[in-house]
């Protein structure tokens, strides 16, 4: 009788979905459909309200690895690989959204790069972005998860794959996946550890930018930018200049990297 009464809701949860769309469900309601196709049987409701008050929320839930999933109540190995699979598709879309780019001459455009590759992500992750002296991008890899503290070892990876791949400059960036975009004093620390690492090789370190509740600040502008080199053949100046004035540090929504407008 029971399992009659959940597979009869689960019924009008479909039907209801087809005629509205899913504009008309709360979040909790859309997740537990999502449940549905790895619970063959029973209450997914509660499991949903569960998922997104353990993990702070859908994006949380989106960007929760596997055996974290599994530690909520109602959520297997079949669930916990949906969701993950649903979350890792989530962030490849926002990836296929991103402008094609040849070269990376402004703050922005990397911005614009490197941001969808955090959607979704539950952990610090550095990204690292090498240039020629065109500003055409010749790498771009994970130098490391997790936090920054060990800014030794990190910068001397950096340093030695940006000589082997003859880069005039380099671009980094990671995130706070739990908190805002506000610089900590190892944040800091790497980046002028980094900074002086390169220097010595010939490499610039243009940029250290920080995601973070969908903002991204540039750590570098503020304070250091015209004591950097140009990586070009231009004047140092007129570089900063135009490489700076399009910056956008506003908090961007995930339908933005998606490139949907809900009023459409």
């Amino acid at each position: 009788m029971e399992n009659n009464v959940h597979q009869h809701h689960r019924e009008r949860m479909r039907q209801r979905y087809l005629q509205e769309g899913p504009d008309g469900f709360a979040t909790h309601e859309l997740l537990e459909m999502l449940l549905y196709y790895a619970v063959q049987r029973g209450d997914t409701n509660d499991t949903a309200h569960r998922l997104l008050e353990d993990n702070r929320g859908l994006l949380g839930v989106m960007s929760a690895e596997i055996p974290a999933l599994e530690l909520t109540e109602g959520v297997g190995p079949k669930s916990a690989m949906l969701l993950s699979l649903t979350g890792a598709l989530l962030r490849r879309a926002a990836i296929e959204q991103r402008p094609e780019t040849k070269r990376f001459d402004t703050c922005r455009k990397i911005r614009e790069f490197i941001e969808p590759y955090y959607v979704g992500v539950g952990v610090e992750r550095v990204y690292v972005m090498a240039f020629d002296n065109g500003m055409r991008m010749i790498d771009f890899y994970v130098a490391c998860e997790g936090t920054v503290n060990e800014a030794y070892p990190i910068a001397c990876k950096i340093v030695e794959r940006s000589v082997l791949k003859h880069a005039s400059a380099v671009v980094i960036a990671h995130n706070h996946p739990d908190g805002f975009a506000i610089a900590t004093s190892h944040d800091r620390d790497f980046s002028a550890k980094l900074e002086q690492a390169l220097k010595l090789v010939s490499i610039v370190l243009l940029e250290h930018l920080l995601f973070g509740d969908g903002c991204c600040i540039p750590l570098l502008q503020k304070n250091a930018c015209m004591l950097r080199s140009s990586p070009t053949y231009e004047e140092r100046d007129v570089f900063y200049e135009r490489f700076y004035a399009d910056m956008n540090t506003e908090q961007r929504t995930l339908a933005e990297l998606l490139g949907y407008d809900p009023e459409a």
